[in-house]
């Protein structure tokens, strides 16, 4: 399945982003510089080209997905009823994007497009995912014969 944004969803999982970023930006030590703020240059790619923008998004999105797992239950709970009052998907659906694909890769033994093999790198890289060593030994295998096949 993985995230498919498109013009007519792009406001919705904007909105998505926005409220995640709200929560994850308070995880940083400082305040974030208007010149490297996320939502900041989504606004601009906004108006210089919908297209770079989509992807954006689509990449800071599925980055803000997973930083979700350092958030205390209390912020989970917070963040899903800001969804829920905006008429968007909750973190469970969000989540379930990521492990579509994993499963979807598994089962075919190959990774067919960039976004799958972005999305399996950072599951496959971080070792607190619950991912079972055989698993993860094929997906790392996967992302290889990826990567070997673009060059």
């Amino acid at each position: 399945m993985g995230l498919n944004i498109n013009e007519s969803n792009y406001n919705g999982y904007k909105k998505v982003f926005e409220i995640i970023w709200r929560y994850e930006s308070k995880l940083f030590p400082m305040e974030i510089p208007k010149d490297v703020d996320p939502l900041e240059i989504l606004n601009g790619w906004e108006k210089a080209n919908k297209s770079i923008a989509k992807r954006g998004l689509k990449e800071g999105l599925r980055d803000s997905i997973f930083m979700l797992r350092d958030f205390s239950p209390e912020i989970i709970i917070t963040i899903n009823d800001e969804l829920q009052k905006h008429n968007l998907p909750n973190i469970q659906k969000l989540q379930s994007t990521i492990s579509d694909t994993y499963k979807k890769v598994l089962k075919r033994a190959k990774i067919k497009t960039l976004d799958e093999y972005y999305t399996l790198k950072e599951l496959v890289i971080d070792l607190t995912t619950d991912i079972p060593d055989e698993e993860r030994k094929l997906l790392d295998q996967y992302l290889t014969e990826f990567e070997f096949s673009k060059k």
